[in-house]
């Protein structure tokens, strides 16, 4: 394996899922710089680097659509219960109306 890019014949993780992100992400650059390489010097790309690009971008999709998910659970949970957003308007109003006449 190159050190910027990674050729068919190199070792690849079976399980992409067992990776940090940062360790998929390493690879995904690397199956894209060889990409690259196959197009120039081949003029298409080698059906295992093909594969293992596709591979990558469904894990990375994966983890995007988690990440997405664990946002929306966060932003759920923390806009439920009460808070001033029910009914503040109006007992807001009606208090500034009285600080008006005590101002006077």
């Amino acid at each position: 394996m190159g050190k910027s890019r990674i050729k068919p014949e190199d070792p690849f993780p079976e399980n992409l899922n067992q990776l940090e992100d940062h360790e998929v992400e390493v690879l995904n650059s690397k199956v894209h710089r060889q990409l690259e390489v196959e197009y120039l010097q081949e003029g298409s790309p080698e059906p295992e680097t093909e594969h293992r690009r596709e591979e990558l971008n469904e894990e990375l999709d994966d983890r995007d659509l988690l990440d997405e998910a664990s946002v929306q659970a966060m932003g759920s949970s923390a806009g439920s219960g009460t808070g001033p957003a029910q009914g503040a308007s109006h007992d807001f109003g009606a208090s500034n109306a009285g600080d008006a006449d005590q101002r006077r």
